[in-house]
């Protein structure tokens, strides 16, 4: 796995006339809200990527739950349902 690092790297980023124009009027800084932008979509990649992987053992998990029960269940102080 590449070590994380907050060296910035320059690229090109294509935005419609509109919608620059108004975040310069705004005060928005466009390379921020890019940068935060990319950073969920790369999370939320990584999670789903991360579900589809294990989509079996998540799976075979909830069955034998629903076979068997919660570990420990008996001792639960709170009971929901």
């Amino acid at each position: 796995m590449p070590k994380p690092t907050s060296e910035k790297q320059r690229t090109n980023v294509t935005l419609t006339a509109a919608n620059l124009a108004a975040a310069r009027e705004l005060g928005l800084n466009v390379s921020a809200i890019s940068e935060a932008a990319v950073a969920e979509a790369v999370r939320k990649a990584k999670a789903n990527a991360w579900a589809k992987e294990n989509a079996n053992a998540i799976e075979e998990r909830r069955a034998w739950i629903e076979a068997h029960g919660t570990q420990l269940a008996d001792l639960q102080v709170l009971k929901m349902g």
